[in-house]
């Protein structure tokens, strides 16, 4: 791993919620006989079922991952992302199941802890127990906002607003070489994060190239004109630097 993935991993390890929980000490680790450990899924495998009781959370620690639903016209709603660093089934803390599947995008890395384990831990750390339920609540916050900001915007506004909110966040994580950032969704999974046509994805993503906003080459997202995207999305200006 070079020095750039050994700083964004540390920055992983750092923020985790569960980090008090951590073994591994940012090394591989065999898997244990409760699948806590450093855990390998493979692209497009499931990571788990909308429904099942589950008995173990993870932090995605390398690649990325989607929570989705089926709706009952089989169609696919994606409704987040998951980005390195960010935890896979915490609710499961709190509630039985989850109304959601969540996939592996990529190949990814889980860091992968027995649910009854962190339970135990929580309950005697009230300390720790309410840094998870806060955790729990601003994802509700922030997905109850995300759905709100789709919803009142057409699909060449929805789909620059999804590439600035991944910008932005990569950006954020140390995941940008100059303005050029990871980007391995599909059109479908575009299409099924914004509820648009694959077809329509695909116009609003050409549209948005012809204009010289963006780049999508080789799974990498360029963003060459970043307030004027961000004015396509009707987002507000961002503040001038210093």
């Amino acid at each position: 791993m070079n020095n750039l993935g050994n700083l964004q991993l540390l920055r992983v390890c750092t923020q985790c919620v569960l980090r008090e929980f951590c073994k591994a000490s940012g090394k591989q680790t065999t898997i244990a006989h409760d699948g806590a450990g450093i855990h390998i899924c493979r692209k497009g495998r499931s990571i788990y079922h909308q429904g099942n009781a589950g008995g173990q959370v993870h932090i995605l620690r390398e690649g990325w991952a989607f929570r989705f639903t089926v709706l009952p016209n089989g169609r696919r709603q994606i409704l987040e992302f998951l980005l390195p660093g960010d935890p896979i089934l915490l609710p499961l803390l709190l509630v039985p199941y989850l109304p959601y599947t969540v996939h592996a995008l990529t190949e990814t890395a889980l860091c992968t802890f027995a649910l009854k384990d962190i339970d135990r831990e929580a309950q005697a750390a009230k300390a720790i127990l309410r840094r998870i339920e806060v955790t729990c609540a601003a994802g509700l916050i922030r997905n109850e906002a995300r759905l709100a900001e789709i919803n009142q915007r057409n699909s060449q506004e929805r789909t620059a607003w999804l590439l600035l909110l991944l910008f932005g966040e990569l950006k954020k994580r140390g995941y940008v070489e100059g303005n050029t950032v990871p980007f391995p969704l599909s059109l479908a999974h575009v299409a099924d994060a914004l509820g648009i046509t694959v077809t329509h994805a695909s116009r609003t993503l050409g549209s948005l190239r012809r204009e010289g906003l963006i780049s999508l080459t080789r799974e990498r997202l360029t963003v060459h004109d970043e307030q004027t995207l961000a004015n396509v999305a009707l987002l507000p200006a961002a503040p001038p630097a210093g």
